[in-house]
């Protein structure tokens, strides 16, 4: 294992993940490499009791463990995003946890697609699903985020106290509608539009949920609107 050339690769990979809007390709051999690596930093520990190599080996642990949990959490984002505009995806760019993923995922929202006209309790309007499963996409990475350079990491013993990576990203601040609801059964834990995860619940849970995710669950029967006086 080449530690510094590793873990450029892996860098590398989650910036261009980062920058562009598409999936960058993952095979399953570099998924593999990559788990092999984080895999084998985490587990790895020093004899020496020397300071500035211990500090050099969190970094490293730190860096290999935050990019490819990241570099996943991406690529998850754009499949959600995919699918639900029902686009079409290179099968050859993901590996095949990724390719189930986005598959079951695209019969979900065709299999609600099918459902044209719903009626939600005593409202007299009929309401177009297509209406709610209007595209609003998760965005891609809202939070602050440092991940240590591989410039970071070649760091002197002066360096050590003096230096940080610093790669930050702003916090995008986006704005949803909620319904509070209950849950007439159980459900199990799904991922909001706001791009955050929800569940499970049990019968009569309550929970203030993206109007659009609590719409479909109300649709479906699985829970019910509360109204708010």
């Amino acid at each position: 294992m080449n530690l510094k050339t590793d873990y450029r690769n892996l860098y590398e990979h989650w910036l261009k993940e980062f920058e562009r809007s598409e999936l960058t390709p993952l095979t399953q051999e570099n998924f593999n490499s990559y788990k092999k690596n984080v895999d084998y930093i985490v587990k790895f520990e020093l004899e020496s009791r020397q300071n500035v190599e211990i500090q050099i080996l969190k970094s490293y642990k730190y860096g290999f463990k935050y990019l490819f949990n990241d570099l996943l959490k991406i690529r998850e984002v754009k499949l959600i995003n995919a699918a639900l505009v029902l686009q079409e995806i290179d099968y050859n760019s993901v590996i095949e946890a990724e390719k189930l993923f986005y598959q079951n995922l695209v019969s979900s929202i065709k299999g609600f697609k099918k459902l044209k006209t719903l009626t939600l309790y005593e409202e007299d309007e009929p309401i177009e699903l297509d209406n709610i499963l209007e595209v609003e996409e998760i965005p891609v990475h809202p939070f602050l985020s440092n991940v240590p350079t591989e410039k970071d990491l070649e760091i002197s013993e002066v360096e050590l106290t003096q230096k940080k990576s610093d790669v930050i990203q702003p916090e995008q601040v986006l704005q949803y509608d909620y319904i509070l609801i209950r849950f007439n059964n159980p459900s199990p834990p799904l991922v909001g539009i706001d791009g955050i995860n929800y569940g499970p619940f049990q019968e009569n849970d309550i929970a203030n949920m993206p109007q659009k995710n609590a719409k479909i669950l109300i649709y479906e029967k699985i829970a019910e609107k509360i109204e708010v006086v």
